[in-house]
């Protein structure tokens, strides 16, 4: 059957990789197009479009494109139309997916939302927008099952596909430096934020030469990396496993970071108007994933002005000393291990998508 995905960010494309691999196993013969990245085309994906082209943060990035973003989305149609999909996936990346679900929908074709939209957090009104354009959502939060089946929305909650990740993770048995002992820095895997996260661990790293420092960096931004840090392209899990302690800017890294066991602080700066603007509407305490998940600062977060070299540096020093934070973080690293569950996400998902287009 011909499967159309649609991964809007680095995250997606993980998961996306993870997905196809699975639906492969049941269906040797899929034809798979897919906007999304490298790991996806690893797995036998057509690449149409490289989720790089989607990296658009904020509101002053969402404006400042809007003429972009609507040739993204006539094309979008173009392929679906030229493809013909048996079904259309979305990972994630809900402002943007679930726009183009709606054209999927309006076209007749059949939607599948993998990793729904954050409503709890940013806009319950999007409830009503995955209802009327949605025909399938996986979640993987236990917490998410309700809230849209309370709202009649088809959902089924399959585990949380990071484990599945770090469960197929193997370390790399060559991955050997020189200094043993190092701290981990993540600077995310958008344009914008590698571009604002880079100056301050410039500033870090000089303010602290005691201090050995690592960035698991993303080669599809390597141009970005001006630093005099060492950096480690596409070795994230072993870069962050083998860490004393990690700096990661906030997003799906922040639980890849403690599933994989590394203390850390959570970074993040964006613009002042969409920050202004999401403090009006955020219905949650916290930004990293391993807070919300949890309800508890359980890491620290330096967002806006907190991001900065004091508070890193004061942070780092405290986490390093291995005293009651680095403890109390590896206490809450079980807890949230037992409530993100088992691996098997991917697999249970590819399942559901195999059988629903199946009957088609």
């Amino acid at each position: 059957m011909k499967y159309f995905i649609l991964a809007g960010e680095k995250s997606g494309d993980l998961h996306g990789s993870n997905l196809i691999q699975e639906l492969k196993l049941l269906d040797k013969d899929a034809d798979i197009q897919a906007w999304g990245g490298d790991s996806m085309a690893a797995q036998g994906a057509d690449i149409l479009i490289h989720h790089n082209q989607l990296a658009i943060m904020g509101i002053l990035g969402v404006i400042q494109n809007i003429q972009r973003l609507k040739g993204l989305f006539k094309t979008f149609g173009e392929q679906i139309d030229a493809f013909q999909p048996d079904a259309i996936i979305f990972i994630d990346y809900g402002g943007f997916n679930l726009k183009a679900a709606k054209i999927a929908k309006q076209k007749g074709f059949q939607t599948h939302f993998y990793i729904a939209p954050k409503v709890w957090a940013w806009n319950k009104g999007r409830v009503e927008e995955i209802k009327k354009w949605i025909d399938h959502l996986y979640v993987i939060f236990p917490f998410e099952l309700n809230l849209f089946k309370e709202a009649g929305i088809h959902t089924t909650y399959v585990g949380n596909p990071l484990q599945d990740a770090i469960h197929s993770f193997v370390p790399n048995e060559q991955f050997d430096l020189k200094e043993k002992k190092y701290v981990a820095l993540l600077a995310g895997s958008r344009k914008q934020e590698i571009k604002t996260a880079l100056p301050l661990f410039n500033q870090l790293a000089k303010a602290n030469p005691d201090l050995t420092f690592v960035i698991a960096g993303i080669s599809d931004w390597k141009e970005l990396y001006q630093t005099n840090i060492q950096v480690l392209f596409d070795q994230t899990y072993d870069v962050v496993q083998q860490a004393e302690m990690a700096i990661v800017t906030s997003g799906t890294a922040t639980l890849e970071t403690a599933l994989l066991d590394t203390p850390q602080i959570v970074v993040y700066k964006t613009d002042w108007i969409f920050y202004s603007l999401a403090k009006i509407v955020i219905q949650i305490k916290y930004i990293s994933l391993v807070n919300i998940i949890l309800d508890k600062l359980a890491v620290p977060e330096l967002i806006q002005g907190k991001f900065s070299l004091d508070h890193m540096t004061a942070g780092m020093r405290d986490i390093l000393t291995k005293g009651k934070t680095y403890h109390q973080q590896k206490d809450d690293y079980i807890t949230l291990r037992k409530i993100v569950g088992n691996a098997g996400a991917s697999k249970k998902t590819a399942e559901l998508l195999y059988s629903a287009a199946s009957a088609k």
